[in-house]
């Protein structure tokens, strides 16, 4: 019986912010479409969609946005390599590094921590919704702060702190406005959060290629990142008023409920940090002990994972909201976790296949035949990527299991080893080292996972 209530309708939970559950209640109600408004009676809506013809249009949106992001990433670095060598392509992975560990400092709600709870929303998500933007946009000005001193302190090529700082402005325009795209995947829903993305990155590649027909400088090619975010965000709020209508979310903010999603995203903050720093941290540290047409040879490949572990994370969310954390609140985590590896990493090992047999062919014409030397690299990355691939369902499993201790000590472990592999072995292995040490550190952290989980046996109660 219980099957068949999560086959046809949404099973609703009255969730709190601290991981208490109150009493289970079941409702008809159509996974992706709108709230039903306060008062009003659910028995007009239609009997959802099987969970698995739902689950297969959500995936074919998601790859079809990733697809079409892989494509506009390739032609947007294509262009940059193309016009700057190998070294400027170096600076802009640099810079893109940087905004990412900014975006990583500003996740105090992060979407792994909030999304089990959105999903056992209805009446209070507007509120909800309000007040972890409002967390997350101070975060997203502190982090901007923080990490514009540290870049304008530390980064000694003049072009690189340029186009840091620039890219740097992009944080408050994406990370507070990613709880709107948290939402619409708690409702299974994708289709909005793929038409704001896909219209964000075609601008930013206009803008860019027509900035290049220009001749602009590379700090003002940089502002397309900006662009790209703002519009993206100005589409999310859209389509957001318009699934809620009639509310006026400066209404439900509240400083008492805003710090309790503060206090209860702080709990999975340091975990969000560590992962954020262990996927840019072969950069940082290679960027001032490689040369620069080395480090660009390198980063370009990197770069080109960066952009594969986002399908990871895309798939990852949707199979989530369509059976993952139902097993797991079923009480079979363990099954849950099987299929879901099983799933992502056959799916990680495309990438694999695709850097080998058409990583040369895509270098020579997306990149330019100076750039053929990443192909070593491109491959060993991809690798790494079925690693990341795996992980996400880990993460996810442990975040609904609200086991925030468990993820910030896999991702501190994976951290320590892969800044302790590169700084050892970088002088006698040269830039091969950045991905055997990330595969090296993830492998340590998941083994220190297990033996934890071993010798202690925490409790594995659901959130």
């Amino acid at each position: 019986m219980l099957h068949q209530h999560f086959t046809w309708c949404r099973l609703e939970i009255d969730a709190r912010p601290n991981g208490r559950s109150g009493p289970l209640r079941c409702r008809h109600v159509c996974p992706g479409a709108p709230s039903h408004a306060p008062g009003r009676s659910s028995r007009g809506c239609r009997v959802s969609k099987p969970a698995w013809r739902t689950t297969i249009v959500n995936l074919g949106w998601v790859l079809g946005d990733k697809a079409f992001a892989m494509v506009a990433g390739l032609l947007v670095f294509g262009l940059i390599a193309r016009a700057f060598g190998p070294q400027g392509a170096g600076h802009f992975s640099y810079a893109l590094a940087m905004l990412q560990i900014a975006l990583g400092l500003s996740l105090v709600c992060s979407a792994t921590a909030v999304l089990p709870r959105l999903c056992s929303m209805q009446a209070a998500m507007a509120g909800a919704l309000a007040n972890i933007f409002t967390v997350r946009m101070a975060a997203s000005l502190v982090s901007l702060v923080v990490m514009a001193i540290f870049a304008a302190a530390t980064v000694t090529d003049p072009m690189r702190r340029n186009v840091t700082l620039v890219m740097l402005l992009a944080v408050p325009l994406i990370e507070p406005f990613a709880i709107i795209a948290a939402y619409w995947n708690s409702r299974n829903h994708n289709r909005p959060n793929v038409v704001a993305r896909s219209t964000g990155l075609l601008v930013r590649l206009i803008a860019l290629a027509a900035g290049m027909a220009l001749g602009a400088p590379p700090w003002l090619l940089a502002t397309t990142w900006v662009l790209e975010a703002a519009l993206n965000s100005a589409i999310q709020w859209h389509q957001l008023r318009r699934a809620l209508p009639g509310r006026r979310f400066a209404r439900y903010v509240r400083q008492r409920r805003s710090m309790v999603y503060l206090r209860f995203g702080a709990r999975f903050m340091v975990g969000s940090w560590l992962h954020v720093l262990y996927t840019r941290l072969d950069r940082l540290l290679l960027g001032e002990r490689l040369s620069s047409d080395n480090f660009g040879l390198y980063a370009v490949a990197m770069q080109l994972l960066d952009v594969w572990v986002q399908v990871a994370s895309l798939v990852a969310l949707s199979m989530s909201t369509a059976f993952l954390y139902r097993l797991i609140r079923e009480g079979a985590a363990m099954r849950a976790l099987l299929l879901g590896a099983a799933a992502m990493a056959a799916i990680g090992l495309l990438g694999v296949l695709g850097a080998w047999w058409l990583g040369p062919w895509m270098l020579r014409i997306v990149f330019g035949p100076q750039f053929l030397g990443s192909q070593p690299y491109l491959v060993a990355a991809m690798a790494v990527g079925v690693l990341l691939f795996v992980n996400q369902v880990v993460t996810i499993t442990l975040a609904t299991l609200n086991r925030p201790a468990l993820i910030a000590m896999l991702w501190g472990v994976s951290v320590l080893v892969t800044a302790l592999v590169v700084v050892l072995g970088v002088d006698s292995v040269g830039a091969m080292i950045g991905p055997i040490a990330m595969a090296t550190g993830l492998l340590t952290g998941w083994l220190t996972l297990i033996v934890v989980l071993l010798c202690f046996r925490p409790r594995a109660d659901a959130a």
